[in-house]
């Protein structure tokens, strides 16, 4: 297996490449997550102390400058009535902000001492709460050296609550990114192992989908930093502190820095694989060369195997966010049917590997039955996160979670690709394609080599139906000429 990755210049550089990038990559978007976590657990941090119910949350509605948050303790539904939410706070608001008193807590915050890193707002801050007559706190924030203090009112501390979901999202977001690195990297390594053009192609699509999201991160996070502007740092909000501006000014820096280094990833990525292919499908077919229906069915056969690749990840991501979003989220104690959706979640990590299994070996082989099972299972996948849709909770954390909606919606995308080409393989069952990839294979094991012989041209006059005569050349090794099966 060694030799097949320094098999020639074309192997190699491509496992330098996926290597170096995997630890590149990872090393930058781990730096990401380190920002997202000192200044995400900073706002958790003063969100605790300012007597918020824990079943409350933000909904941020606007654009262009005209923002808004409402105050929900349910999960809106269109046209609903009554609505849950109460709006709050619109950028630019004179008038005085009234709270209602369901989005209270009844317990008691106790002060924290709050130590973070040197790339945090503060070093070493002291985070308390501060009772007021009406019944809400004040957050009061203090320097241990006295240097610094502050206190947050209550409409401050629960405007909060929007940037510390976002950071909460983003600090998800920046792992599961991070976990693409390696999947990417064993993609790579597959690849070279078993000679597999389905695992080059998937890889390569899949970085596209990484490129193409941290193309559109870069401008998610300017345009989240216009929007907390509007709502916390302006002379007219009711914080008017400049929390995150050091925080953004990083992130942004990072994430040009990570665009850049995606980009130019996917450039050598789409070389390196052209050249792999090439080396790949030349080798495959100068063994054993098949007609041009084989040809085609070979092509439904890869995206096939390219299609599970991409939903074996993608499937397991939006299922793992979700989950997450359920156990951790601010969503978590609003809904009524987690044991059913941790079932969905459960039975289908326990299906997932059998069913990638199935669709590997059965189209593979044309196994009509086992085709089938993976039909069944494909469908089951497809339908149960469909109905998932029918959950105000889902539908809220798909709509305002850009990166769960884009990991929903590409899971499903890759289902449907593997079931309609598992598909269309399927009625093309039995037609030489099976035949030709095990001849290959055979071949390939034996590292058989058709030029390695030499070949001669003979003439065989062949009559098929008696009345005409047809001379066929046929090219045929002479080592396979002279042996003694042909001299029978």
């Amino acid at each position: 297996q060694y030799l097949r990755v320094t098999l020639n210049w074309v192997t190699k550089s491509f496992f330098l490449f996926s290597f170096i990038h995997c630890f590149t990559q990872g090393t930058l978007q781990s730096f990401l997550y380190s920002a997202d976590d000192a200044w995400g657990s900073l706002t958790s941090e003063i969100v605790s102390h300012a007597q918020i119910n824990s079943t409350t949350f933000v909904q941020f509605t606007g654009h262009d400058g005209t923002y808004s948050l409402e105050l929900c303790n349910q999960v809106p539904v269109t046209g609903g009535d009554p609505n849950p939410c109460d709006t709050f706070y619109t950028a630019g608001q004179t008038d005085p902000v009234s709270i209602p008193h369901r989005f209270l807590r009844t317990d008691s915050p106790t002060s924290t001492s709050w130590i973070v890193n040197s790339n945090s707002p503060a070093l070493n801050i002291h985070i308390d709460s501060q009772p007021r007559s009406d019944g809400f706190s004040d957050v009061v924030i203090t320097s241990n050296d006295g240097s610094m203090s502050m206190s947050l009112n209550p409409v401050c501390t629960f405007t909060l609550l929007y940037p510390a979901a976002k950071l909460s999202q983003s600090r998800r977001e920046e792992l599961s990114l991070i976990g693409s690195q390696f999947w990417f990297f064993g993609l790579a390594v597959f690849a070279l192992l078993f000679e597999s053009i389905p695992h080059i192609l998937a890889l390569l699509i899949a970085r596209m989908l990484a490129t193409g999201w941290s193309t559109y991160a870069l401008w998610h996070t300017m345009n989240i930093n216009d929007r907390l502007y509007h709502l916390i740092e302006r002379p007219d909000t009711p914080c008017h502190i400049n929390l995150y501006s050091q925080y953004f000014t990083r992130r942004l820096a990072l994430q040009i820095a990570d665009l850049m280094l995606h980009w130019d990833a996917l450039l050598i990525s789409i070389y390196l694989s052209w050249r792999l292919y090439k080396v790949y499908r030349t080798h495959t077919f100068r063994r054993v060369g098949p007609p041009k229906d084989i040809l085609r069915m070979y092509r439904y056969f890869l995206a096939v195997l390219v299609s599970i690749q991409l939903s074996l990840f993608i499937l397991v991501n939006a299922m793992a966010l979700w989950v997450d979003q359920l156990l951790h989220g601010a969503i978590k104690k609003l809904s009524s049917h987690t044991p059913v959706y941790d079932g969905t979640f459960i039975l289908t990590t326990v299906l997932l590997i059998p069913w990638l299994m199935m669709g590997w070996y059965s189209v593979r082989r044309e196994w009509r039955k086992l085709t089938w099972a993976f039909l069944a299972i494909a469908f089951f996948f497809m339908f149960s996160w469909s109905m998932m849709f029918y959950s105000r909770v889902y539908r809220f954390t798909f709509v305002d979670w850009p990166f769960f909606g884009c990991m929903t919606v590409s899971s499903f995308v890759a289902l449907l690709f593997s079931t309609g080409f598992a598909f269309v393989c399927l009625r093309n069952y039995d037609k030489g394609l099976a035949q030709w990839i095990y001849v290959e294979r055979v071949f390939g094991n034996d590292d058989f080599e058709p030029d390695l012989f030499p070949t001669e041209v003979i003439e065989k006059e062949w009559k098929p139906d008696g009345d005409r005569a047809s001379i066929y050349k046929v090219a045929l090794p002479e080592l396979l000429r002279d042996s003694p099966s042909s001299m029978a």
